[in-house]
């Protein structure tokens, strides 16, 4: 308990520190593609770090995750920030730092190398944006509150499920009535966004409900359980285990699960005094053991 990354730093002051750093990033890059890409077409900025149909055949293999980065107009940057601001916010404090920046750069890859297998379709020559990140930090909070209510700005409130089944059906309508079927220079990069969104499912499903208090960032790919022979009834036969827990112990055990719950949805920082010294007393437990 005591190696988690919340008994050491605030996990607020990480969110807020990795939220800005995405974000100015994004605002940073957003300023020089104006000083530098703005006059006559595409520049510098723009032919090395947005990701092309023609980028890993001319060795820019950084692009499927840089172009997450650049923006094509200022209504873009403003509704992804908004939206990285807004969702991200949970995502982070639920998922701690290192897995919050997995699912995020997860998506950004997903969604860039769906749309490179789009483009030899749809014959769209570049892609830029965080709308791939964007939509599967959407569509984690989705999974985590399906019936909390959403109300940006406090227009339009609805439930958190019917935002994703609009956003989804979006994204497959316009994939086929406009992205794969048009000539239109300006497309929209509906296959990115799908990509963002089946990531953020599939983090939530396979990642974080499979160890939801793991802030360690560790994702564990091993496929050595498949192939373990399970133990039957029959091979445990005839052996008798007995653990003696005390009842103190027990109640310590609840008290700390209960406080970790609060963690993960309040933050270390809703703890009250008496609440971290009984983490203390619990980390001192498990050090002596």
């Amino acid at each position: 308990m005591y190696d988690r990354d919340y008994m050491s730093t605030n996990p607020d002051d990480r969110a807020k520190k990795t939220l800005s750093w995405l974000i100015g990033t994004n605002l940073v890059v957003f300023v020089l593609q104006g000083l530098f890409d703005r006059q006559g077409g595409p520049g510098i900025v723009d032919q090395f770090f947005a990701f092309r149909s023609g980028s890993l055949g001319s060795g820019l293999i950084w692009t499927p995750l840089t172009y997450s980065f650049l923006h094509g107009s200022f209504l873009h940057i403003l509704f992804n920030m908004l939206m990285l601001f807004f969702f991200g916010r949970v995502a982070i404090q639920t998922l701690g730092q290192k897995r919050f920046l997995q699912l995020y750069f997860a998506a950004v890859l997903a969604g860039g190398l769906l749309w490179f297998a789009a483009s030899f379709i749809s014959g769209a020559g570049s892609v830029v944006g965080a709308s791939a990140a964007v939509s599967a930090l959407i569509i984690f909070f989705v999974c985590l509150n399906p019936d909390g209510e959403i109300s940006l700005f406090g227009v339009l409130p609805l439930k958190a499920r019917y935002l994703a089944y609009g956003m989804i059906v979006i994204a497959v309508v316009g994939f086929f009535a406009q992205e794969i079927s048009t000539t239109s220079a300006a497309k929209v990069a509906h296959s990115a966004h799908m990509g963002g969104m089946l990531v953020g499912y599939l983090f939530y499903k396979y990642v974080y409900l499979k160890n939801p208090y793991d802030n360690s960032g560790t994702i564990s790919l091993s496929f050595a359980r498949f192939f373990k022979k399970k133990e039957t009834a029959k091979s445990s036969a005839g052996y008798t285990y007995r653990v003696n827990v005390s009842k103190e112990t027990r109640d310590l055990k609840g008290e700390v699960d209960r406080i970790l719950d609060k963690i993960n949805s309040k933050g270390f920082g809703s703890l009250s005094p008496k609440e971290k010294q009984i983490l203390d007393e619990a980390r001192d437990l498990l050090r002596k053991r």
